[in-house]
């Protein structure tokens, strides 16, 4: 385990503490109907970006699904290479500036794979991860949103 990992591990771990005990309900695994849901909205996000239909907001959602999924695989639940995360989020850096320019919010067609193997490792996390990995992977966004930080994605990709 690299020294990396072992200290973010042991501010969750602290954070958690400052919590209390979690409850058995965040032990488990995301509810079938919940999970199916939230990985059914991913999907059709997605083709509305690949079909061209994009707009401000499904763009957004692809944002929210890139960080946390790789939020949640930070925690343990996915093994895509991080280069892969830091090039999808590079792919909507280049949309939002497509839309800014042009007023077409719309991918690459060579980053659709990219966001294939995201979605796929999203929905593998929404089967397996425990719930509070979720939460906390919502919770890493949130501050990530409010901080004015650089993304941590591209720091990840350099790492591997």
């Amino acid at each position: 385990m690299s020294t990396r990992y072992a200290n973010r591990k042991s501010v969750r771990t602290s954070v958690r503490k400052a919590r209390g005990p979690l409850s058995k309900a965040m032990l488990l695994p995301l509810q079938e109907s919940a999970a199916c849901e939230v990985s059914l909205a991913q999907h059709l996000t997605w083709v509305a970006c690949k079909r061209k239909s994009g707009s401000a907001y499904p763009i957004n959602e692809l944002v929210r699904l890139v960080h946390l999924t790789y939020y949640v695989q930070d925690g343990g639940y996915g093994d895509t290479d991080p280069v892969v995360y830091a090039r999808a989020e590079d792919a909507l850096e280049r949309c939002l500036k497509r839309a800014e320019r042009e007023r077409i919010w719309r991918l690459g067609p060579d980053d659709a794979p990219l966001f294939e193997a995201i979605l796929c490792q999203a929905d593998s996390q929404l089967e397996r991860a425990l719930r509070y990995m979720h939460v906390d992977a919502r919770e890493r966004l949130e501050r990530f949103a409010v901080s004015g930080r650089q993304s941590p994605l591209a720091g990840a990709a350099h790492l591997q």
